[in-house]
């Protein structure tokens, strides 16, 4: 039954996503504007450039999924999970050291795509934060939050409290490593010299060492 009410729940929030969505494109189109905003995240979107509007749909729906997830798991006192990059941004700068909490959370979130299957639970982050190096002297020392969340480190919170971003940046490394690698074997060198120069400039260093780093980041 839980299940059932679940699957209704994202039926809902797909067509609403997709009403706003389509909304938006044609309040754009009829004005003539090159972007139209995306509904809850506040981003913007070509409306002349289709191939992304799924994965943008899809990510609106993920947002609003980890808010009505965040809904049924927060502590009382929580407000309720910012969507946007202002929204979470206010929160952030929260005199209340727990509100501000609550945005780090949501950055983090946004950081993983609103992945709730793999980004840790509110509770399971806040202890987390509360452990981490990164977090400002006045979240990581607020009687309140210690007494709620005891410190307890998580692997994978970095800066800015974003848990997980490291992993993500191998991965993404590693794409284009072998993007580079493949162009490389069709016989593309211009291109392959082009991404080979992408990797260095983001990885600060030669790709020898960029790829030696990285090898020893995924053992």
């Amino acid at each position: 039954m839980r299940e059932d009410l679940h699957q209704i729940l994202l039926a809902e929030i797909e067509s609403q996503v997709e009403r706003l969505f389509e909304n938006e494109r044609l309040r754009a189109v009829a004005t003539g504007k090159e972007f139209g905003e995306v509904p809850y995240l506040g981003d913007f979107f070509m409306v002349g450039y289709p191939p992304l509007f799924s994965h943008i749909k899809r990510q609106v729906c993920r947002a609003l999924a980890a808010r009505e997830w965040f809904r049924q798991h927060a502590p009382p006192w929580a407000p309720e999970l910012p969507l946007s990059s202002s929204d979470i941004g206010k929160l952030i700068r929260s005199k209340s050291p727990a509100i501000a909490l609550v945005g780090y959370f949501a950055a983090s979130l946004a950081a993983c795509n609103w992945d709730i299957e793999k980004h840790p639970a509110f509770q399971i982050y806040a202890a987390g934060a509360m452990a981490s190096e990164f977090a400002p002297t006045r979240i990581r020392t607020d009687p309140k939050l210690l007494k709620e969340f005891s410190p307890r480190e998580l692997a994978g919170v970095g800066e800015g409290l974003i848990w997980g971003l490291s992993d993500r940046r191998v991965n993404f490394m590693y794409e284009l490593i072998r993007s580079e690698e493949h162009l490389r074997r069709c016989g593309m060198a211009t291109a392959a010299k082009e991404m080979r120069g992408m990797i260095e400039q983001l990885g600060g260093m030669k790709l020898d060492k960029v790829l030696a780093d990285f090898l020893d980041a995924r053992t």
